[in-house]
């Protein structure tokens, strides 16, 4: 009750000295961020340079605040903008007197790691698709876009460096790009520098939550004439596959499948997919973390990705069993298809996924955003259909504030189906309040979860949950300079009981975190939780302890972590350990050595003797940029012991813990990826699955071809 009430009183604390600090670091009432874009009847020459005489004709923008520290930018960059009837052409010239860094030579892939330009722009308003355009000092490109997950279509970057800095030119195609043919869009710049931690930024807004806040971005006018349509073309994406595997792999075949994609507005689009193939190797999710809920993993599947944008846009503090629509737990279907676009004010959305034995899932969802952008209302419905199993979620989100520092939510809702008894037993309701400024946030919520809660296409952590969350943090920043660069005060407090009324869920957690010049980082955590568990025990789950990493936003990171505490029937001790390594200029080697060390209480009323549970992993990761289109991974990891124990086990776990029963692994997993892309072509060549506990015994080639419209588009 004492660590309960001083956890209340610092979150008071940290809530009033940050809300109370808002205003005093915030930019001065910014002007008009409006351009006109220039117009030019031919393309400048994409060179990395401004030597051609067109881009003196260019509108001029400067970036001069620096959105991180909230104070002018320190360096200056300037940036320059043309348009003709089929591209936009941009020029950066960012003066740098801190080291460059840039490291990535593959295009489109991230440049987190990087310095990096970008160019933001939203063709249909504040309520259309965001697209942005990146680029690293080399020249390396990269690109996202609010439809699609697996945006990369071709577009030009050319770079160049000198003594004091370095310039990119960009030419961007017109038609990847979603537009409902208005004349003025939403437009944005940011560029990143990695040693000092910097983002500088063009237009901008002390209320801002991110540089590209759309409600806070600048407007680009004229563009009517220089677009012509942005509406996309259809897509048609070919695949054959041939594989030589083992049994255990499904044996030497070979298919043929198809990605179609077919514009049904400027700003709607139907996708399907026939006998879709995820051979492709993706990043290795394999982990020994302890925790006591379900893990979350990363979809990666390209049917869910396309539109997975849409779902779980939803309002939540303190979140449980979200998001609400969890795509891993579906099994890969046969067929797929799929519908999603924006008209007016709303986002729309559904799918269905056909699989084997005549299960069906599907989802829908509707955004529907006011004009001025302070009312939201979200809408999701969900379904698994299946021999013996009907089972159906709907979730409905109200959600008024402003753009600049408070809003309020209600989410109400649930399950029905198979595994509800009664709709009073599978309800979802929460109610939360955000009052926040770019670096303060106060947020408290109510939860109120039933407890036969939880969707076969949902994400299950907890449920029979009643009771409030409050959190709270702040952000304090030094100068650029100053080897301290910022600190952040975090405090999280819940407190659940379940329909009985005992207590189920409680935990109190401080943490803290320290930036440094020296791109040194460190964080510690100190708290508590209590959880009842799925026997009826009640059991502490106290992991704290520190973090120091360096490095973390490079492409050479290294961290050590060491946490301690009560997990379960016992004491554990968790330790990680990884180191990124430079071997040549293109490539990397990444070692992961992880470990974990639960002692178990002796019950001798049971008749349990102590335990200690060791479990290691060892991960190995070489990567291999051959140029901007052609890259190579190899992952070796293997997994070996007895994972900490978190619900009392049978004596004969205590007495033989060497079994996969009793959570004993020693598996190890081999996994090879050549990947190309040229032109509307792309070849894979893959041997094994980093995401398999084990190596899975597959040679896979893979070609596929894109007819139309580009790759994501």
């Amino acid at each position: 009750m004492h660590l309960f009430r001083f956890s209340l009183l610092a979150c008071l604390t940290l809530a009033m000295i940050g809300l109370s600090r808002t205003g005093v670091a915030l930019a001065a009432d910014p002007p008009a961020f409006a351009v006109a874009v220039s117009r030019a009847d031919t393309s400048p020459k994409i060179d990395g340079t401004l030597n051609d005489p067109l881009w003196q004709k260019a509108t001029h923008i400067q970036m001069t605040w620096d959105y991180q520290f909230r104070r002018p930018a320190s360096e200056p960059t300037d940036v320059y903008l043309l348009a003709d009837k089929t591209s936009l052409y941009v020029a950066f010239v960012a003066k740098q007197s801190e080291p460059i860094t840039a490291t990535n030579h593959t295009n489109d892939s991230s440049l987190s790691a990087d310095d990096a330009v970008r160019v933001y722009l939203w063709p249909s308003g504040e309520n259309g698709f965001e697209y942005f355009f990146a680029a690293n000092p080399l020249g390396t490109r990269n690109e996202y876009s609010g439809e699609n997950s697996s945006f990369a279509p071709h577009w030009t970057a050319v770079a160049t460096r000198s003594a004091d800095g370095y310039i990119v030119t960009e030419q961007i195609p017109m038609n990847v790009m979603r537009g409902d043919g208005r004349s003025t869009w939403r437009l944005q710049f940011d560029r990143t520098l990695h040693v000092t931690g910097q983002t500088f930024e063009w237009a901008h807004d002390g209320a801002q939550r991110s540089t590209d806040s759309v409600s806070f971005t600048g407007f680009l006018t004229g563009m009517t004439v220089a677009t012509g349509s942005t509406r996309t073309k259809p897509r048609l994406g070919l695949y054959t596959l041939g594989q030589i595997g083992s049994a255990g792999a499904n044996g030497n075949r070979a298919r043929v499948g198809a990605d179609i994609a077919l514009p049904i507005t400027n700003t709607a689009s139907f996708f399907s997919s026939l006998y879709p193939d995820y051979s492709n190797v993706d990043q290795d999710q394999q982990t020994i973390s302890p925790t006591a809920f379900s893990r979350q993993y990363t979809e990666v599947r390209p049917f869910f990705t396309q539109g997975l944008n849409f779902y779980n846009n939803f309002n939540c503090n303190d979140c449980y069993d979200v998001p609400f629509l969890y795509t891993p737990s579906i099994p890969t279907p046969q067929q797929g298809y799929a519908v999603e676009g924006v008209q007016g004010q709303a986002q729309f959305a559904g799918f269905d996924a056909l699989g084997v034995n005549g299960r069906s899932d599907n989802a829908q969802t509707l955004i529907y955003t006011t004009a001025d952008r302070r009312d939201i209302l979200n809408v999701l419905r969900f379904s698994t259909l299946s021999p013996g199993l009907s089972d159906t979620t709907s979730i409905y989100q109200l959600t008024v504030g402003n753009h600049h520092n408070f809003s309020v939510y209600a989410t109400t809702g649930g399950e029905t189906g198979s595994g509800v008894t009664a709709p009073t037993l599978g309800h979802y309701n929460e109610w939360g309040l955000n009052l926040f400024s770019q670096k303060t946030g106060f947020f408290p919520a109510y939860h109120d979860i039933g407890p036969q809660y939880a969707p076969p296409d949902g994400l299950q952590q907890i449920s029979d949950i009643h009771g409030p969350t409050l959190f709270v943090n702040h952000e304090f920043d030094n100068a650029p300079t100053s080897f301290i660069q910022s600190y952040t005060l975090s405090q999280d407090i819940e407190h659940f009981k379940n329909g009985a009324g005992a207590l189920n869920l409680a935990d109190a957690f401080t943490n803290l975190t320290i930036n440094t010049k020296t791109q040194y980082t460190l964080a510690m955590s100190s708290g508590y939780q209590y959880l009842l568990l799925s026997n009826g025990y009640g059991s502490m789950i106290d992991q704290n302890g520190a973090a120091l990493s360096h490095g973390s936003a490079t492409s050479t990171p290294s961290s050590i972590s060491y946490n301690i505490g009560r997990f379960g029937p016992g004491f554990l001790r968790t330790t990680t350990r990884l180191t990124t390594l430079r071997v040549t200029p293109r490539g990397t080697l990444a070692l992961e050595a992880d470990n974990t060390n639960d002692t178990t209480d002796e019950i001798p009323s049971r008749m349990l003797p102590s335990v200690k549970n060791v479990q290691w992993l060892e991960r190995a990761t070489f990567t291999y940029q051959f140029n901007s289109s052609s890259a190579l991974a190899v992952g070796l990891r293997r997994i070996i012991g007895t994972a900490p124990e978190l619900l009392f086990p049978p004596t004969t776990c205590r007495q033989m813990p060497l079994s996969a029963a009793c959570g004993y692994t020693d598996a190890s997993n081999v996994s090879v990826a050549f990947h190309r892309r040229v032109g509307a072509d792309e070849l894979y060549v893959v041997y094994g699955d980093p995401n398999q506990l084990a190596t899975l015994p597959a040679l896979i080639v893979k070609f596929v071809h894109y007819f139309g419209a580009e790759k994501g588009t």
